[in-house]
């Protein structure tokens, strides 16, 4: 099986054992770099735990109890990166591209009622001017199709039918405001402010879908040579669950252990 660590645990795995070492090492060591980092924390805050690793075959050579103290440490240095300015930054540019776009009008409902009526004018013009090129037993035909476009064109522009046409304008638009308006509450609640509920939402995300990795759970290999649990179950569970039972339970329980505690701390 590929080595990966999940997007919850490479945020765990980034300070190997030793407060001797910078986090920069650490990440040199495990054949990761800070640039692949901070990208996986802005898919985490954006996506959610349950999304692909990072490659780290460094991380599946390590013992298990190494896996352990990488695990409670990383959380350790995590924290210590979510208090920084550079991931204030980070997040406030990763809101910023979230917030949807805002509405814009190029021209009133009147104006865009008649750039229509003005199309349809063209439209109707060129069409005439087309007949002119055709054969003498269609041209009869088609003139008859362009009265009835006539017709309907002059119809639309009764005083009823354009305040029709104009309500039309106004609640399609007054639609699409709302539309945005509850576009811009869930970016709000998504993305508040203040990071710390996106945090501590993470966080107990991680905790739950890391609840019930079964670490004595068995693997067959398939003749191409793929790892498949035995219980359809487990092989139905999330990318992120598998790839828990990957990192082992030492690094799996160090980073629920550490996880929890701050979550704790966070008030959550």
């Amino acid at each position: 099986m590929r080595a990966t660590l999940s997007r919850s645990l490479v945020i765990a795995a980034i300070a190997a054992s030793s407060a001797a070492l910078g986090a920069a090492d650490v990440i040199s060591q495990l054949g990761l770099t800070l640039d692949a980092v901070r990208e996986a924390i802005g898919s985490v805050l954006t996506f959610g735990v349950n999304n692909p690793g990072l490659p780290s075959q460094a991380f599946k050579a390590l013992p298990p109890a190494a896996r352990g103290t990488v695990a409670t440490a990383g959380v350790g240095w995590l924290k210590t990166y979510a208090a920084s300015a550079e991931f204030k930054r980070q997040y406030a540019q990763l809101r910023e591209t979230r917030k949807p776009e805002p509405l814009t009008w190029e021209m009133t409902p009147e104006q865009e009622m008649q750039k229509a009526d003005a199309e349809s004018k063209e439209q109707l013009a060129a069409s005439k001017a087309a007949i002119a090129s055709l054969p003498p037993d269609q041209r009869k035909a088609v003139e008859e199709s362009l009265k009835g476009a006539q017709d309907l064109i002059a119809q639309m522009n009764t005083p009823e039918q354009r305040k029709m046409r104009l309500d039309a304008i106004k609640a399609d638009r007054a639609s699409r405001v709302k539309e945005y308006e509850g576009e811009v509450a869930k970016w709000r609640q998504d993305y508040p402010d203040d990071p710390k509920p996106v945090i501590v939402k993470r966080l107990r995300e991680f905790l739950q879908l890391s609840a019930d990795v079964d670490f004595n759970a068995r693997l067959k290999k398939t003749e191409s040579g793929q790892f498949l649990f035995e219980n359809p179950a487990y092989q139905a569970k999330s990318s992120q669950w598998k790839q828990c039972f990957r990192a082992g339970r030492e690094a799996t329980t160090a980073a629920r252990a550490a996880a929890q505690q701050w979550l704790t701390e966070l008030g959550g």
